[in-house]
């Protein structure tokens, strides 16, 4: 324990003689302190809210990531350079503790800068919803939605199989199924289609959802629920949309009237739901004056929110999330700088960085079915023709496009696959909108990405260090 102590020692005092990490530090410090005084926000409590998480949360995120990775890299491989690194293997330190002792080191300042910025972003978002000069309701609204932690419950959707296979059948009895296009993707197509029908609202009709509550819900009285929609609408250029919405739970019948411009999220609160009320059922009306026929996504259209928790003790999750999350990416950047070379290292970091940037991008890419990804992504490896040429008429792509689209298609898959604990992170907008942020996820995310997927890394960086031959010292 002697010399891992010893060996983070070091480690931490490299890293804060370091100018790079002194200039994030910098850049850190502004992310945390200045920029929540530049937010304004769009007027309301939880757009504020929103930005102010966001923002303040997610640059930090991103520039404590950057440091976590270079610094790692350089724990190791600039040693290296230095010749500093040989004078450690030298000595009888088992190679594990010495990636153990420079982890622990990036985990201390870690969680020392993590604790800082988290209670300044905090404190200035108090603050500042204090000094906004809200209404008392405004504020009370935003306790209830974004500054909360809740639960998210959907309507199981209509089962619509039997529908779609036979739409399907009928297509290819027609001959009418494009060619090119695998199976899957024209079932699903289809399937949309079908759930599209299904969730849409007629000029004066109405659309019934029904939610079970979980038995949490008995818990506390009086309940609050929290509903959340977005509908768009068949006429173009509407003003808005006008809805009347019925909350019915055990023996309570709440109404609301909602005007709203189409494709906006709308949020209301109901209180008063029954302690022992196990279901509620949700009606819409159309009622608007443009006889518009009203469009809700079958999964997110409409939604119910149930508050589970506190919001200290969701943002304590975040912010032990995003601890998770940098442990990783110090392992990672450990394990690059003892497999490669300081610039090498370096650039590996700024490859992954980009990569997470566009998780977005690689997430959707990964997920399509191979079939229609080479489908779509294979003409475009044609050949070009000349400015005023004729083009020839479309044709079966050549095998080279193909198997093309088949390598980026596996490139695709397999860093999603490898990467898919940091791609698929969304703590800070779920912290953003008032979503729970679940213990046991929590305590999954602790197994994987600060236990499981670290002790491969170090494994894997111990194995570099026992084999490796590096360049002695001149000792003179």
């Amino acid at each position: 324990m002697r010399q891992i102590a010893a060996i983070a020692l070091l480690a931490l005092r490299t890293t804060f003689r370091s100018r790079v990490v002194l200039v994030l530090s910098a850049l850190l410090f502004v992310a945390a302190f200045l920029l929540p005084g530049a937010i304004r926000g769009d007027g309301t409590p939880e757009g504020l809210v929103r930005l102010h998480l966001t923002y303040s949360l997610g640059i930090a995120g991103f520039l404590l990531a950057l440091s976590n990775l270079w610094a790692g890299c350089a724990a190791v491989s600039q040693e290296a350079d230095d010749k500093t690194l040989q004078l450690l293997l030298v000595k009888p330190v088992p190679r594990f503790r010495i990636w153990l002792g420079k982890w622990l080191a990036l985990l201390l300042v870690n969680a020392l800068l993590l604790a800082l910025v988290g209670t300044v972003v905090a404190v200035a978002l108090h603050a500042k919803l204090l000094r906004g000069g809200f209404e008392a309701e405004a504020l009370a609204a935003a306790r209830q939605t974004t500054l909360a932690s809740l639960q998210t419950l959907r309507a199981p959707l209509p089962d619509v199989e039997a529908a779609v296979r036979a739409e399907y059948e009928s297509l290819r009895a027609r001959g009418q199924l494009p060619e090119n296009i695998a199976a899957n993707t024209i079932l699903d197509s289809i399937r949309r289609t079908q759930l599209a029908r299904l969730y849409s609202i007629a000029p004066g009709a109405s659309l019934s959802w029904s939610f079970a509550l979980p038995p949490v819900q008995a818990k506390r009285s009086p309940g609050v629920l929290v509903l959340q929609c977005k509908a768009d609408s068949s006429v173009p250029g509407a003003a808005d949309i006008q809805t009347a919405i019925e909350l019915h739970a055990g023996d309570q019948t709440l109404a609301r009237e909602l005007r709203a411009m189409p494709g906006t999220v709308q949020t209301l609160v109901f209180s008063g739901i029954p302690a022992d009320a196990r279901q509620a059922d949700v009606v819409v009306h159309n009622h608007g004056t443009h006889d518009a026929t009203l469009f809700f996504d079958p999964s997110e259209g409409l939604v119910l929110r149930q508050p589970d928790g506190t919001f200290a003790g969701n943002y304590l999750r975040a912010l032990l999330q995003l601890f998770l999350r940098l442990a990783l990416f110090a392992a990672i950047g450990i394990t690059l700088g003892t497999l490669f070379s300081m610039p090498v290292a370096s650039f590996l970091a700024l490859v992954l960085i980009l990569i997470l940037q566009l998780s977005g991008f690689i997430a959707s890419a990964a997920q399509v079915d191979r079939a229609t990804f080479v489908a779509n992504v294979a003409p475009f490896a044609a050949p070009a023709h000349a400015h005023g040429e004729e083009q020839p008429p479309a044709a079966e792509p050549s095998f080279l496009a193909r198997a093309a689209a088949n390598v980026f298609y596996y490139a695709y898959r397999g860093t999603y696959l490898t990467l898919r604990p940091l791609l698929e992170d969304r703590t800070i907008d779920a912290l953003a909108t008032g979503t729970c942020l679940p213990p046991r996820a929590l305590a999954r995310n602790l197994l994987h990405q600060g236990l499981l997927l670290p002790l491969v890394l170090g494994l894997l960086a111990t194995a570099v260090l026992r084999r490796r031959e590096w360049a002695r010292p001149n000792i003179n």
